[in-house]
């Protein structure tokens, strides 16, 4: 009864866990990385603050109320002559003051403001701008872990093949020492092989179960979440690939979002230079005032006051702030245009070298999977020769060597080949792209 249970928990368990293709481990990742949210959350704080920008040229409009009780009324001295030969003190106003009143403000010409309704559209720009950026980094971190976890596939694919092979040789060993045709080195040597590969297959588990929990992270998938992946890659379109195109720096979002800082910054320049221009503002105040000495008929009596008229506003001397600040901007602007001419050397020079390390990763990939095709038809032919005792082990070990050795050879060049592509396709702003046909 136990048993039964425990198989219907294994089978439970191996149904309920999730399996992904790259394509899948892509889509959940565009859905669920927590990064995606911030990147959302700063692309509406930008559109927020374009309204707040904006909102400063739309009428101001508030409200007030106040109540003051005139505990002691100021005492004035009027000249003599006026009240009578000599000066006279007089106080003036009630106890109760009670007021409320509408301001309205509205800006009719201030150039510093239009300046900044203006670079809202490239600040707002840049944060879309840097989502798109943020999702180009998470599916090169997303492919590049799901990659890690296919190798040690791969890897482990080879391995247990070649550990059945050494089971079956020391199981027939074992038996022809005991019969005394063969020496018990030759069965030692063989063990130490199998007991190498059966510690390399433990290793790369570990390392697989490793590579798996990297690509839930990147993903933005629960450590305790039962998952795998399934392999789905096309090596041949990976190993395909134009490698004499060249570089369209406008293809990049990293130019965009430097071309949209360069422009940012010119707005903010023009803003400070508008500094030194005056402002003229249309105010008007429209209010309701009650004066009593009554507390009682404090809000009685109401009587109207208004008036409307315009603020205009002329910067003559700042103490050499404003200048200051111009200059600032200047500077600052200079150093946009530096970086960005900085910025695209490095953009060229990153898609140079992708370029070089694809078409040097492509090279390495072929000529190790033609040299581990070679090896395991050497390794066949000594293993029928060995078969039929024309060779002995030890040239059957060391050509089984040289095969193993092709075959580490190859699992590193496939993962380099993966990586280098990713890093040139990266550099030419096709990654999004190149990774549908792939997957």
């Amino acid at each position: 009864m136990k048993k039964q249970i425990l198989i219907l928990f294994l089978a439970f368990k191996v149904h309920a866990q999730k399996e992904f293709t790259l394509q899948q481990c892509i889509d959940y990742t565009l859905k669920n990385n927590p990064s995606l949210f911030v990147q959302q959350n700063n692309v509406a704080i930008a559109k927020a603050k374009s309204w707040q920008t904006l909102s400063e040229y739309l009428p101001q409009v508030s409200g007030s109320a106040t109540m003051l009780n005139n505990i002691q009324l100021q005492t004035n001295v009027l000249p003599a002559g006026i009240l009578g030969p000599d000066p006279s003190e007089i106080t003036f106003g009630t106890k109760y003051n009670t007021n409320a009143a509408v301001d309205v403000k509205q800006i009719i010409y201030d150039q510093s403001k239009i300046t900044g309704i203006k670079a809202a559209k490239p600040y707002a720009e840049i944060s879309v701008l840097q989502q798109k950026q943020n999702q180009e980094l998470l599916i090169y971190n997303t492919g590049t872990a799901y990659y890690q976890v296919l190798i040690y596939r791969e890897k482990l694919h080879i391995l247990k093949s070649n550990q059945q092979k050494y089971e079956q040789m020391v199981k027939v060993l074992q038996y022809q020492y005991e019969k005394g045709t063969v020496l018990e080195k030759d069965v030692d040597r063989v063990q130490v092989n199998l007991n190498t590969t059966s510690y390399q297959i433990q290793d790369s588990q570990t390392k697989e179960i490793l590579a798996l929990n990297i690509l839930k992270n990147a993903m933005g998938m629960d450590a305790e979440e039962n998952f795998n992946i399934v392999p789905t890659v096309n090596y041949e379109l990976l190993a395909a690939g134009n490698f004499d195109e060249n570089l369209v720096l406008d293809n990049l979002t990293e130019t965009a979002i430097d071309e949209q800082s360069l422009e940012l910054q010119k707005y903010s320049l023009k803003a400070k230079q508008a500094s030194f221009i005056p402002t003229l503002t249309a105010v008007g105040r429209f209010g309701q005032q009650a004066l009593n000495n009554d507390f009682s008929n404090s809000f009685n009596n109401w009587s109207a006051f208004s008036y409307v008229g315009l603020s205009l506003n002329v910067p003559i001397f700042s103490g050499f702030k404003r200048k200051s600040e111009v200059q600032e901007e200047k500077l600052k602007l200079k150093n946009e245009e530096l970086n960005f001419k900085i910025n695209k050397q490095n953009l060229e020079l990153r898609f140079d070298n992708a370029k070089t390390a694809m078409g040097t990763a492509y090279s390495a990939y072929m000529s190790s999977k033609d040299n581990m095709v070679l090896a395991k038809k050497l390794l066949d032919v000594t293993d029928y020769q060995y078969q039929r005792g024309v060779t002995n082990l030890t040239d059957y070990l060391n050509d089984d060597l040289a095969y193993k050795e092709s075959q580490s050879n190859y699992i590193n060049s496939l993962y380099n080949l993966m990586i280098s592509q990713m890093d040139y396709q990266k550099s030419k702003g096709s990654l999004l792209s190149f990774m549908s046909q792939i997957r």
